[in-house]
Protein backbone atom coordinates (compact mmCIF):
# COMPACT_ATOMS: atom_id res chain seq x y z
CA UNK A 1 0.00 0.00 0.00
CA UNK A 2 1.10 3.59 -0.67
CA UNK A 3 1.17 6.46 1.77
CA UNK A 4 -0.41 8.78 -0.83
CA UNK A 5 -4.04 9.69 -0.14
CA UNK A 6 -4.81 12.51 -2.60
CA UNK A 7 -3.89 11.32 -6.07
CA UNK A 8 -4.45 13.25 -9.31
CA UNK A 9 -4.09 11.86 -12.81
CA UNK A 10 -2.84 14.21 -15.53
CA UNK A 11 -2.98 13.22 -19.22
CA UNK A 12 -1.97 15.14 -22.31
CA UNK A 13 -1.29 14.53 -25.97
CA UNK A 14 0.28 17.16 -28.22
CA UNK A 15 -1.58 16.43 -31.43
CA UNK A 16 -4.91 14.77 -32.05
CA UNK A 17 -5.94 15.73 -35.60
CA UNK A 18 -9.15 13.72 -35.46
CA UNK A 19 -9.91 14.84 -31.89
CA UNK A 20 -10.88 11.30 -30.94
CA UNK A 21 -9.22 11.50 -27.53
CA UNK A 22 -7.89 7.95 -27.89
CA UNK A 23 -4.37 8.91 -26.81
CA UNK A 24 -5.38 10.57 -23.55
CA UNK A 25 -7.82 7.75 -22.89
CA UNK A 26 -4.99 5.21 -23.04
CA UNK A 27 -2.88 7.37 -20.71
CA UNK A 28 -5.75 7.65 -18.26
CA UNK A 29 -6.35 3.89 -18.29
CA UNK A 30 -2.65 3.14 -17.61
CA UNK A 31 -2.38 5.79 -14.89
CA UNK A 32 -5.60 4.55 -13.28
CA UNK A 33 -4.28 1.00 -13.25
CA UNK A 34 -1.07 2.17 -11.55
CA UNK A 35 -3.06 4.10 -8.93
CA UNK A 36 -5.19 1.03 -8.26
CA UNK A 37 -2.14 -1.20 -7.93
CA UNK A 38 -0.51 1.22 -5.49
CA UNK A 39 -3.73 1.76 -3.54
CA UNK A 40 -3.82 5.51 -4.24
CA UNK A 41 -7.26 7.18 -4.10
CA UNK A 42 -7.73 9.31 -7.19
CA UNK A 43 -9.29 12.66 -6.26
CA UNK A 44 -9.27 14.25 -9.70
CA UNK A 45 -8.52 13.70 -13.35
CA UNK A 46 -7.08 16.45 -15.58
CA UNK A 47 -6.81 16.20 -19.36
CA UNK A 48 -5.42 18.49 -22.07
CA UNK A 49 -6.01 16.96 -25.51
CA UNK A 50 -4.38 18.18 -28.73
CA UNK A 51 -2.28 20.74 -26.84
CA UNK A 52 1.52 20.98 -26.92
CA UNK A 53 3.40 21.68 -23.70
CA UNK A 54 6.49 22.78 -25.61
CA UNK A 55 5.53 25.82 -27.65
CA UNK A 56 3.54 27.63 -25.00
CA UNK A 57 1.33 29.08 -27.73
CA UNK A 58 -1.84 27.46 -26.43
CA UNK A 59 -3.00 27.40 -22.84
CA UNK A 60 -3.35 24.13 -20.99
CA UNK A 61 -6.51 24.76 -18.98
CA UNK A 62 -6.51 21.46 -17.09
CA UNK A 63 -2.82 21.79 -16.21
CA UNK A 64 -3.66 25.15 -14.65
CA UNK A 65 -6.52 23.49 -12.76
CA UNK A 66 -4.12 20.81 -11.53
CA UNK A 67 -1.60 23.41 -10.31
CA UNK A 68 -4.40 25.27 -8.52
CA UNK A 69 -5.31 22.02 -6.74
CA UNK A 70 -1.64 21.53 -5.79
CA UNK A 71 -1.42 25.04 -4.37
CA UNK A 72 -4.63 24.38 -2.42
CA UNK A 73 -3.01 21.22 -0.89
CA UNK A 74 -5.65 18.99 -2.49
CA UNK A 75 -3.02 16.75 -4.14
CA UNK A 76 -0.06 14.82 -2.72
CA UNK A 77 0.89 12.82 -5.84
CA UNK A 78 0.44 13.40 -9.56
CA UNK A 79 0.26 10.28 -11.71
CA UNK A 80 1.29 10.59 -15.36
CA UNK A 81 2.08 8.22 -18.23
CA UNK A 82 5.56 9.75 -18.46
CA UNK A 83 7.27 12.80 -17.05
CA UNK A 84 7.27 14.36 -20.53
CA UNK A 85 3.47 14.49 -20.47
CA UNK A 86 3.65 16.92 -17.55
CA UNK A 87 6.54 19.24 -18.49
CA UNK A 88 8.70 19.60 -21.60
CA UNK A 89 9.27 23.34 -21.28
CA UNK A 90 12.26 24.36 -19.10
CA UNK A 91 10.61 27.42 -17.61
CA UNK A 92 7.39 25.62 -16.82
CA UNK A 93 9.28 22.65 -15.40
CA UNK A 94 11.31 24.84 -13.04
CA UNK A 95 8.20 26.65 -11.81
CA UNK A 96 6.25 23.40 -11.43
CA UNK A 97 9.00 21.62 -9.52
CA UNK A 98 9.27 24.52 -7.08
CA UNK A 99 5.48 24.52 -6.53
CA UNK A 100 5.49 20.73 -5.97
CA UNK A 101 8.40 21.09 -3.51
CA UNK A 102 6.64 23.73 -1.43
CA UNK A 103 3.44 21.70 -1.18
CA UNK A 104 5.05 18.28 -0.72
CA UNK A 105 3.77 16.74 -3.97
CA UNK A 106 5.45 13.77 -5.64
CA UNK A 107 5.28 12.47 -9.20
CA UNK A 108 4.51 8.88 -10.12
CA UNK A 109 5.04 7.88 -13.76
CA UNK A 110 3.72 4.75 -15.48
CA UNK A 111 6.94 4.72 -17.52
CA UNK A 112 9.51 6.11 -15.12
CA UNK A 113 10.50 6.34 -11.46
CA UNK A 114 8.70 7.82 -8.50
CA UNK A 115 9.99 11.35 -7.89
CA UNK A 116 9.84 12.86 -4.41
CA UNK A 117 10.30 16.56 -5.13
CA UNK A 118 10.65 17.40 -1.47
CA UNK A 119 14.18 15.94 -1.59
CA UNK A 120 17.27 17.22 -3.39
CA UNK A 121 17.87 13.84 -5.08
CA UNK A 122 14.27 13.72 -6.32
CA UNK A 123 14.53 17.21 -7.80
CA UNK A 124 17.90 16.34 -9.38
CA UNK A 125 16.49 13.24 -11.04
CA UNK A 126 13.40 15.13 -12.21
CA UNK A 127 15.61 17.84 -13.67
CA UNK A 128 17.86 15.34 -15.48
CA UNK A 129 14.93 13.41 -16.93
CA UNK A 130 13.30 16.69 -17.94
CA UNK A 131 16.44 17.80 -19.77
CA UNK A 132 16.46 14.51 -21.68
CA UNK A 133 12.85 15.17 -22.68
CA UNK A 134 13.70 18.71 -23.75
CA UNK A 135 16.67 17.44 -25.79
CA UNK A 136 14.48 14.93 -27.61
CA UNK A 137 11.84 17.56 -28.38
CA UNK A 138 14.36 20.12 -29.59
CA UNK A 139 16.14 17.56 -31.74
CA UNK A 140 12.85 16.46 -33.27
CA UNK A 141 11.94 20.11 -33.86
CA UNK A 142 15.22 20.70 -35.67
CA UNK A 143 14.58 17.72 -37.92
CA UNK A 144 11.04 18.86 -38.66
CA UNK A 145 12.19 22.41 -39.45
CA UNK A 146 14.89 21.13 -41.80
CA UNK A 147 12.37 18.89 -43.53
CA UNK A 148 9.88 21.74 -43.83
CA UNK A 149 12.50 24.08 -45.27
CA UNK A 150 13.44 21.43 -47.81
CA UNK A 151 9.79 21.09 -48.85
CA UNK A 152 9.47 24.86 -49.12
CA UNK A 153 12.60 25.17 -51.25
CA UNK A 154 11.39 22.39 -53.54
CA UNK A 155 8.07 24.18 -54.04
CA UNK A 156 5.95 21.42 -52.50
CA UNK A 157 2.50 22.29 -51.13
CA UNK A 158 1.96 22.51 -47.37
CA UNK A 159 0.91 19.40 -45.50
CA UNK A 160 -1.88 19.30 -42.97
CA UNK A 161 -5.60 19.96 -43.36
CA UNK A 162 -6.97 20.39 -46.88
CA UNK A 163 -7.32 23.94 -48.13
CA UNK A 164 -10.69 24.94 -49.57
CA UNK A 165 -10.34 24.89 -53.37
CA UNK A 166 -7.61 22.22 -53.47
CA UNK A 167 -7.50 18.45 -53.16
CA UNK A 168 -6.09 16.95 -49.97
CA UNK A 169 -2.59 16.61 -51.46
CA UNK A 170 -2.60 20.28 -52.48
CA UNK A 171 -1.67 19.63 -56.11
CA UNK A 172 -5.04 19.87 -57.84
CA UNK A 173 -7.61 22.68 -58.02
CA UNK A 174 -11.22 21.73 -57.33
CA UNK A 175 -13.37 23.44 -60.00
CA UNK A 176 -16.44 23.39 -57.78
CA UNK A 177 -14.67 25.33 -54.99
CA UNK A 178 -11.91 27.52 -56.40
CA UNK A 179 -14.28 29.94 -58.23
CA UNK A 180 -15.66 30.88 -54.80
CA UNK A 181 -12.12 31.68 -53.64
CA UNK A 182 -11.49 33.87 -56.69
CA UNK A 183 -14.79 35.66 -56.19
CA UNK A 184 -13.97 36.27 -52.53
CA UNK A 185 -10.61 37.83 -53.39
CA UNK A 186 -12.07 40.01 -56.15
CA UNK A 187 -14.85 41.16 -53.87
CA UNK A 188 -12.53 41.87 -50.95
CA UNK A 189 -10.09 44.10 -52.85
CA UNK A 190 -13.09 46.14 -53.99
CA UNK A 191 -15.22 46.27 -50.84
CA UNK A 192 -12.68 45.51 -48.08
CA UNK A 193 -15.49 43.73 -46.27
CA UNK A 194 -14.88 40.24 -44.87
CA UNK A 195 -18.32 40.20 -43.25
CA UNK A 196 -19.98 40.97 -46.59
CA UNK A 197 -18.27 37.99 -48.22
CA UNK A 198 -19.23 35.75 -45.31
CA UNK A 199 -22.83 36.90 -45.50
CA UNK A 200 -22.97 36.23 -49.24
CA UNK A 201 -21.52 32.71 -48.86
CA UNK A 202 -23.99 31.85 -46.12
CA UNK A 203 -26.97 33.26 -48.01
CA UNK A 204 -26.05 31.20 -51.08
CA UNK A 205 -25.57 28.08 -48.99
CA UNK A 206 -21.87 27.67 -49.86
CA UNK A 207 -20.17 25.51 -47.20
CA UNK A 208 -16.52 25.44 -46.17
CA UNK A 209 -14.20 22.44 -46.57
CA UNK A 210 -15.66 20.84 -43.44
CA UNK A 211 -19.22 21.15 -44.73
CA UNK A 212 -20.04 23.93 -42.27
CA UNK A 213 -21.32 27.49 -42.87
CA UNK A 214 -18.54 30.04 -43.36
CA UNK A 215 -17.42 32.34 -40.55
CA UNK A 216 -15.59 35.67 -40.75
CA UNK A 217 -12.43 34.05 -39.40
CA UNK A 218 -12.64 31.29 -42.00
CA UNK A 219 -12.97 33.79 -44.85
CA UNK A 220 -10.15 35.92 -43.42
CA UNK A 221 -7.89 32.85 -43.27
CA UNK A 222 -8.53 32.11 -46.95
CA UNK A 223 -7.88 35.71 -47.99
CA UNK A 224 -4.58 35.83 -46.09
CA UNK A 225 -3.31 32.43 -47.21
CA UNK A 226 -0.42 32.71 -49.73
CA UNK A 227 -1.10 29.14 -50.86
CA UNK A 228 -3.79 30.44 -53.22
CA UNK A 229 -1.16 32.46 -55.12
CA UNK A 230 1.14 29.39 -55.29
CA UNK A 231 3.36 30.94 -52.62
CA UNK A 232 4.53 29.63 -49.27
CA UNK A 233 5.83 31.70 -46.38
CA UNK A 234 8.66 30.34 -44.26
CA UNK A 235 10.36 32.39 -41.53
CA UNK A 236 9.00 35.61 -43.00
CA UNK A 237 10.12 34.89 -46.60
CA UNK A 238 7.82 33.98 -49.50
CA UNK A 239 8.88 31.07 -51.69
CA UNK A 240 7.30 30.10 -55.04
CA UNK A 241 5.40 26.82 -55.16
CA UNK A 242 4.99 24.35 -58.00
CA UNK A 243 1.29 23.69 -57.43
CA UNK A 244 -1.27 25.60 -59.55
CA UNK A 245 -2.26 29.05 -58.31
CA UNK A 246 -5.93 29.58 -57.56
CA UNK A 247 -5.71 33.38 -57.81
CA UNK A 248 -3.19 35.72 -59.53
CA UNK A 249 -0.31 36.78 -57.31
CA UNK A 250 -1.08 40.48 -57.73
CA UNK A 251 -4.64 39.87 -56.50
CA UNK A 252 -3.38 38.04 -53.40
CA UNK A 253 -0.86 40.82 -52.72
CA UNK A 254 -3.61 43.43 -53.03
CA UNK A 255 -5.64 41.58 -50.40
CA UNK A 256 -2.61 41.27 -48.12
CA UNK A 257 -1.92 45.00 -48.41
CA UNK A 258 -5.46 45.74 -47.23
CA UNK A 259 -5.04 43.51 -44.18
CA UNK A 260 -1.72 45.17 -43.39
CA UNK A 261 -3.41 48.58 -43.52
CA UNK A 262 -6.11 47.34 -41.14
CA UNK A 263 -3.49 45.88 -38.77
CA UNK A 264 -1.78 49.27 -38.57
CA UNK A 265 -5.07 51.06 -37.98
CA UNK A 266 -7.35 50.86 -34.99
CA UNK A 267 -10.34 48.53 -34.94
CA UNK A 268 -12.07 48.61 -38.34
CA UNK A 269 -15.44 48.69 -36.61
CA UNK A 270 -18.68 46.89 -37.49
CA UNK A 271 -19.81 46.11 -40.99
CA UNK A 272 -21.47 49.05 -42.78
CA UNK A 273 -25.19 48.74 -43.38
CA UNK A 274 -25.93 51.90 -45.37
CA UNK A 275 -24.69 53.51 -48.57
CA UNK A 276 -22.91 56.59 -47.17
CA UNK A 277 -21.97 55.50 -43.63
CA UNK A 278 -18.29 56.30 -43.17
CA UNK A 279 -18.08 57.61 -46.77
CA UNK A 280 -20.26 60.72 -46.87
CA UNK A 281 -18.80 63.84 -45.29
CA UNK A 282 -20.54 66.11 -42.79
CA UNK A 283 -21.06 69.50 -44.40
CA UNK A 284 -21.33 71.25 -41.04
CA UNK A 285 -17.94 70.13 -39.72
CA UNK A 286 -16.18 70.59 -43.08
CA UNK A 287 -13.08 68.91 -41.62
CA UNK A 288 -13.34 65.38 -42.99
CA UNK A 289 -15.78 64.10 -40.38
CA UNK A 290 -18.00 61.43 -41.90
CA UNK A 291 -21.65 60.65 -41.37
CA UNK A 292 -23.00 57.63 -39.56
CA UNK A 293 -26.42 56.03 -39.59
CA UNK A 294 -29.18 56.34 -37.04
CA UNK A 295 -32.96 56.48 -36.87
CA UNK A 296 -35.77 58.63 -35.52
CA UNK A 297 -39.52 58.46 -35.31
CA UNK A 298 -41.56 59.76 -38.22
CA UNK A 299 -45.26 60.26 -38.82
CA UNK A 300 -46.43 58.25 -41.82
CA UNK A 301 -49.10 60.08 -43.87
CA UNK A 302 -50.63 59.84 -47.28
CA UNK A 303 -48.86 62.87 -48.70
CA UNK A 304 -45.62 62.68 -50.70
CA UNK A 305 -42.28 61.84 -49.05
CA UNK A 306 -40.84 64.96 -47.44
CA UNK A 307 -37.96 65.74 -45.11
CA UNK A 308 -38.53 66.73 -41.50
CA UNK A 309 -36.84 69.82 -40.02
CA UNK A 310 -33.54 69.12 -38.26
CA UNK A 311 -34.30 67.45 -34.94
CA UNK A 312 -38.07 68.08 -35.16
CA UNK A 313 -41.18 65.99 -35.66
CA UNK A 314 -44.68 66.96 -36.75
CA UNK A 315 -47.45 66.64 -34.21
CA UNK A 316 -49.32 63.41 -34.73
CA UNK A 317 -52.90 63.67 -35.91
CA UNK A 318 -55.70 61.12 -35.67
CA UNK A 319 -55.14 58.27 -38.12
CA UNK A 320 -51.41 58.93 -38.47
CA UNK A 321 -48.95 56.06 -37.96
CA UNK A 322 -45.49 56.19 -36.40
CA UNK A 323 -42.53 54.43 -38.02
CA UNK A 324 -38.77 54.39 -37.54
CA UNK A 325 -36.95 56.45 -40.16
CA UNK A 326 -33.29 55.79 -41.03
CA UNK A 327 -31.12 58.90 -40.95
CA UNK A 328 -27.58 60.11 -41.53
CA UNK A 329 -25.98 61.95 -38.62
CA UNK A 330 -22.64 63.64 -38.06
CA UNK A 331 -20.39 60.97 -36.56
CA UNK A 332 -18.81 63.23 -33.94
CA UNK A 333 -21.05 66.16 -33.06
CA UNK A 334 -24.50 64.81 -34.00
CA UNK A 335 -25.54 68.26 -35.21
CA UNK A 336 -26.56 66.96 -38.64
CA UNK A 337 -29.59 64.72 -39.11
CA UNK A 338 -30.90 63.93 -42.59
CA UNK A 339 -33.45 61.46 -43.84
CA UNK A 340 -31.49 58.68 -45.48
CA UNK A 341 -33.81 57.62 -48.29
CA UNK A 342 -33.87 60.79 -50.44
CA UNK A 343 -30.12 61.35 -49.93
CA UNK A 344 -29.30 57.80 -51.04
CA UNK A 345 -31.67 58.03 -54.01
CA UNK A 346 -30.02 61.27 -55.19
CA UNK A 347 -26.52 59.82 -54.93
CA UNK A 348 -27.55 56.62 -56.72
CA UNK A 349 -29.06 58.60 -59.60
CA UNK A 350 -25.78 60.47 -59.96
CA UNK A 351 -23.83 57.20 -60.11
CA UNK A 352 -26.15 55.64 -62.67
CA UNK A 353 -26.01 58.76 -64.84
CA UNK A 354 -22.20 58.89 -64.66
CA UNK A 355 -21.85 55.23 -65.63
CA UNK A 356 -24.30 55.66 -68.51
CA UNK A 357 -22.34 58.43 -70.22
CA UNK A 358 -20.62 57.72 -73.59
CA UNK A 359 -17.20 58.34 -72.02
CA UNK A 360 -17.83 55.96 -69.11
CA UNK A 361 -15.24 53.52 -70.51
CA UNK A 362 -12.55 56.13 -69.75
CA UNK A 363 -13.14 55.47 -66.06
CA UNK A 364 -11.16 52.25 -66.49
CA UNK A 365 -8.05 54.12 -67.63
CA UNK A 366 -5.06 54.88 -65.45
CA UNK A 367 -3.93 58.33 -66.55
CA UNK A 368 -0.81 58.14 -64.35
CA UNK A 369 0.45 54.85 -65.81
CA UNK A 370 3.68 54.94 -67.88
CA UNK A 371 2.88 55.45 -71.57
CA UNK A 372 -0.73 56.40 -70.86
CA UNK A 373 -0.79 59.10 -73.56
CA UNK A 374 0.67 56.78 -76.19
CA UNK A 375 -1.84 54.07 -75.31
CA UNK A 376 -4.69 56.54 -75.49
CA UNK A 377 -3.55 57.69 -78.94
CA UNK A 378 -3.32 54.09 -80.13
CA UNK A 379 -6.81 53.34 -78.84
CA UNK A 380 -8.23 56.42 -80.60
CA UNK A 381 -6.55 55.41 -83.85
CA UNK A 382 -7.79 51.82 -83.64
CA UNK A 383 -11.35 52.93 -82.93
CA UNK A 384 -11.17 55.27 -85.92
CA UNK A 385 -9.96 52.44 -88.14
CA UNK A 386 -12.79 50.22 -86.96
CA UNK A 387 -15.28 52.97 -87.74
CA UNK A 388 -13.75 53.59 -91.17
CA UNK A 389 -13.68 49.88 -91.92
CA UNK A 390 -17.37 49.53 -91.07
CA UNK A 391 -18.23 52.56 -93.26
CA UNK A 392 -16.20 51.19 -96.17
CA UNK A 393 -17.87 47.82 -95.89
CA UNK A 394 -21.32 49.40 -95.83
CA UNK A 395 -20.57 51.36 -99.04
CA UNK A 396 -18.94 48.51 -100.96
CA UNK A 397 -21.51 46.06 -102.30
CA UNK A 398 -18.75 43.72 -103.50
CA UNK A 399 -16.83 43.63 -100.20
CA UNK A 400 -15.93 40.18 -98.91
CA UNK A 401 -17.79 39.44 -95.67
CA UNK A 402 -15.16 37.03 -94.37
CA UNK A 403 -12.34 39.50 -95.00
CA UNK A 404 -14.31 42.21 -93.22
CA UNK A 405 -14.93 39.97 -90.21
CA UNK A 406 -11.30 38.90 -90.03
CA UNK A 407 -10.04 42.50 -90.23
CA UNK A 408 -12.55 43.60 -87.60
CA UNK A 409 -11.55 40.76 -85.29
CA UNK A 410 -7.85 41.61 -85.51
CA UNK A 411 -8.48 45.30 -84.89
CA UNK A 412 -10.66 44.54 -81.89
CA UNK A 413 -8.01 42.22 -80.46
CA UNK A 414 -5.39 44.95 -80.77
CA UNK A 415 -7.78 47.46 -79.19
CA UNK A 416 -8.50 45.08 -76.29
CA UNK A 417 -4.77 44.64 -75.71
CA UNK A 418 -4.16 48.41 -75.66
CA UNK A 419 -7.11 49.01 -73.34
CA UNK A 420 -5.91 46.29 -70.97
CA UNK A 421 -2.57 48.12 -70.67
CA UNK A 422 -4.44 51.37 -70.02
CA UNK A 423 -6.66 49.89 -67.33
CA UNK A 424 -6.42 50.98 -63.69
CA UNK A 425 -6.52 47.64 -61.74
CA UNK A 426 -8.61 48.92 -58.82
CA UNK A 427 -11.09 50.84 -60.97
CA UNK A 428 -11.47 47.88 -63.30
CA UNK A 429 -12.39 45.62 -60.37
CA UNK A 430 -14.81 48.14 -58.85
CA UNK A 431 -16.58 49.02 -62.10
CA UNK A 432 -16.54 45.60 -63.77
CA UNK A 433 -19.96 44.73 -65.17
CA UNK A 434 -21.25 48.30 -64.83
CA UNK A 435 -19.60 50.48 -67.47
CA UNK A 436 -20.18 47.94 -70.23
CA UNK A 437 -23.64 46.86 -69.04
CA UNK A 438 -26.52 47.04 -71.50
CA UNK A 439 -28.73 48.36 -68.68
CA UNK A 440 -26.63 50.25 -66.12
CA UNK A 441 -29.56 50.78 -63.76
CA UNK A 442 -30.38 47.08 -63.66
CA UNK A 443 -26.69 46.23 -63.16
CA UNK A 444 -26.45 48.73 -60.29
CA UNK A 445 -29.58 47.40 -58.59
CA UNK A 446 -28.18 43.87 -58.76
CA UNK A 447 -25.08 44.83 -56.74
CA UNK A 448 -24.70 44.17 -53.04
CA UNK A 449 -24.28 47.04 -50.58
CA UNK A 450 -20.50 46.62 -50.18
CA UNK A 451 -19.97 46.87 -53.93
CA UNK A 452 -22.26 49.91 -54.23
CA UNK A 453 -20.34 51.67 -51.49
CA UNK A 454 -17.08 50.96 -53.29
CA UNK A 455 -18.44 52.43 -56.53
CA UNK A 456 -19.68 55.60 -54.80
CA UNK A 457 -16.37 56.04 -52.99
CA UNK A 458 -14.46 55.63 -56.25
CA UNK A 459 -16.55 58.00 -58.34
CA UNK A 460 -17.29 60.92 -56.05
CA UNK A 461 -16.85 62.78 -52.78
CA UNK A 462 -20.28 63.21 -51.22
CA UNK A 463 -20.91 65.94 -48.63
CA UNK A 464 -24.22 66.08 -46.77
CA UNK A 465 -25.36 69.54 -45.60
CA UNK A 466 -28.21 70.46 -43.29
CA UNK A 467 -31.64 70.44 -44.89
CA UNK A 468 -32.31 74.03 -43.76
CA UNK A 469 -35.62 75.87 -43.66
CA UNK A 470 -38.57 74.87 -41.52
CA UNK A 471 -41.76 72.90 -41.76
CA UNK A 472 -42.23 69.81 -43.92
CA UNK A 473 -40.45 70.43 -47.21
CA UNK A 474 -39.38 68.58 -50.38
CA UNK A 475 -35.87 67.19 -50.64
CA UNK A 476 -33.44 69.84 -51.88
CA UNK A 477 -30.65 68.31 -54.03
CA UNK A 478 -28.49 71.38 -53.40
CA UNK A 479 -27.98 70.17 -49.83
CA UNK A 480 -26.05 67.10 -51.05
CA UNK A 481 -22.83 68.15 -52.76
CA UNK A 482 -21.25 65.65 -55.13
CA UNK A 483 -17.72 66.31 -56.39
CA UNK A 484 -16.41 63.84 -59.01
CA UNK A 485 -13.17 62.03 -58.16
CA UNK A 486 -12.70 60.55 -61.65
Amino acid sequence: MSGFQRGAIYTRISRDDELTGDGVTRQDEDAGALALARGIPVQGRYTDNDISATTGKRLRPDYERLMSAVRADQVDVVIVAALGRLWRNRRERAEGMETFRRHGVSILAVKGPELDLTTASGRLLAGLLGEVDSFEVEQMSEREKREMRQRVERGLPPTGPRAFGYTADGWTILPEEMPEVVKAYETFVVTRSVSGITRDLRERGVLNKDGEPWTNNGVRHVLKNPRYAALREYEGVLYPGKWPAGVPEDLWRAARAIFEEEDRATSPGPARRHLLSGIGLCGVCADGTTVTSGSRGRIKRRDAEREEPEGKLDLQEEGDEMESQPTYRCRVHKHLTRNMEPVDAYVEEYVIARLSRPDAADLFHDEAAPGAEDHRAQAVALRARLKALAAAFADDDEADVMEFRDATRRLRERLADVESRMAHPQRARVLAGLVDAADVRAAWESLGLDRRRAVVDLLAEVTVDRAGGGGRRPFNPDTVRIVPRV
